[in-house]
């Protein structure tokens, strides 16, 4: 199972979630959502699908999955850490 840096949704009713694979986003796209038949929505169910049966991806699918979120205003942003801004420096030219 691929893991992806994690993310931290808030639904419809109020309850947070950490996501940081297909089988986790999988398992969001069942919680409440402010749109379900919207076609981001649509598309990323879709992929997550095709990502678990092994026949997409899973950081397409990841992708799709965490833009929806954002789009949908239920991706909890949270400030980056020290820790990121370290590893930036490091990996930098």
């Amino acid at each position: 199972m691929t893991a992806f840096m994690p993310i931290t949704l808030r639904f419809c009713d109020n309850k947070t979630m950490l996501v940081g694979s297909v089988a986790d986003a999988e398992t969001a796209l069942r919680h409440q959502w402010p749109d379900k038949t919207a076609p981001a929505y649509i598309e990323a169910a879709r992929l997550v699908r095709l990502a678990v049966e092994g026949s997409c991806c899973p950081r397409t699918a990841f992708e799709a999955f965490s833009k929806t979120a954002r789009q949908q205003g239920i991706l909890v942003v949270k400030p980056r850490s020290r820790a990121h801004d370290w590893l930036d420096a490091a990996a930098g030219p």
